[in-house]
């Protein structure tokens, strides 16, 4: 209200408040057994497109602000508590959106966008004031404020199929969104973001950045993604040609072949430290002992062939105004730091593949049993 008060009758909102404040009720849900937020932060997006499509006023306790401009809203620009929205981002994001070429053509019987895009996704760094918490920051959150010129900034389903993912932070087309997103089942979705992505089409809006905080800690990190496995096991029905609907009934999979194979790829790379620590132990325990040492050798090129490769990369492609001691330093440099990372993803295989493996069971059993 304060906010309102002070900025009221400005140029860019001359009919109403420029802030609003959305409140959504807490619910009683029986799979659950708590009260909470209807679907949680999907629910949030369900809940404000419905309210900016006229409908939906029942869904929130509380709204401050005049909404009738909100019939006329086009976009919605999503972000996570601690992400940062640099100044004339959204701007870029909204110019990018509207773009001729850009524009989402849904498939009414599939309920997809077949081209242009409903949803662009930003990159997203490392803020700078995080970037040095700790060191695990310093060796696993990448650069901190790199210019994407110097550095290569690339997708490889971007660049290839004209087609990204979505990571919840972005901008998306309320209508286009609302139309092929809005027919999930209740209480079957944690990770909403690559099926939204996969209906609605997203892009890497590349030459758009914002800032979040990387997970200070390596406890952190790892609940990070064992809530990440969690989700992606939960949507592995979409892998099958027929996948779950509204009032529990089974509807024809839509999705693209480029989505079914994020999919999957997804659940390949969280079994990735599983298969290496069985295929490790087995060769050494239970096999035969001189096969331990191939295994071994194997897992050691698996884990350091990234940095091995990124280093012989770096030494060939020299800038041609960097001097070539401070080339050699700046090599040697990143080097040792994708070395200690692999050392430590070494060290940290066990407990890695324990959590991997929780995760799996625990999400295959909540959703089969």
């Amino acid at each position: 209200e304060e906010l309102n008060q002070k900025y009221r009758r400005t140029e860019d909102c001359p009919d109403g408040d420029p802030f609003f404040l959305f409140h959504r009720p807490r619910r009683w849900n029986a799979r659950e057994r708590v009260w909470m937020g209807y679907e949680r932060k999907r629910g949030k997006l369900a809940d404000l497109n419905a309210l900016l499509r006229g409908g939906g006023q029942d869904r929130f306790a509380l709204v401050l602000g005049t909404t009738h401009v909100l019939s006329t809203v086009k976009y919605v620009i999503t972000l996570d508590t601690d992400t940062q929205l640099p100044r004339d981002s959204a701007r870029e994001m909204v110019g990018a959106m509207a773009h001729t070429l850009n524009r989402p053509v849904l498939d009414s019987k599939r309920r997809r966008v077949v081209a242009g895009y409903s949803i662009l996704q930003p990159r997203v760094g490392v803020s700078l004031p995080s970037a040095r918490r700790s060191w695990f920051v310093r060796l696993f959150a990448g650069d901190a404020g790199v210019d994407p010129y110097t550095r290569v900034v690339s997708d490889v389903y971007q660049d290839l199929f004209g087609e990204g993912s979505f990571v919840g932070k972005g901008i998306y087309d309320v209508d286009a969104f609302e139309q092929t997103c809005g027919g999930f089942p209740e209480n079957a979705i944690l990770s909403h973001d690559l099926l939204e992505s996969a209906y609605a089409r997203s892009a890497l809006l590349s030459d758009v950045e914002l800032y979040e905080e990387y997970p200070s800690r390596y406890p952190a990190d790892v609940s990070r993604r064992h809530r990440w496995i969690r989700g992606d096991w939960q949507i592995a029905w979409w892998l099958l040609p027929w996948v779950p609907g509204l009032a529990a009934r089974r509807v024809q999979n839509p999705i693209s072949a480029l989505s079914w194979w994020k999919i999957f790829d997804n659940l390949r790379r969280s079994l990735v430290p599983v298969a290496m620590l069985l295929l490790l132990l087995s060769c050494w325990l239970l096999v035969w002992p001189p096969l331990g040492t191939i295994a071994t050798i194997f897992v050691l090129a698996v884990v350091g062939a990234v940095p091995l490769l990124s280093m012989l990369g770096d030494l060939v492609w020299k800038p041609a105004d960097l001097p070539l001691q401070t080339h050699l330093r700046v090599t040697t440099i990143t080097f040792g730091k994708h070395v200690t990372q692999s050392l430590l993803t070494l060290v940290f295989l066990p407990y890695d593949a324990y959590i991997s493996l929780d995760a799996i069971v625990r999400t295959l059993v909540r959703v089969l049993w």
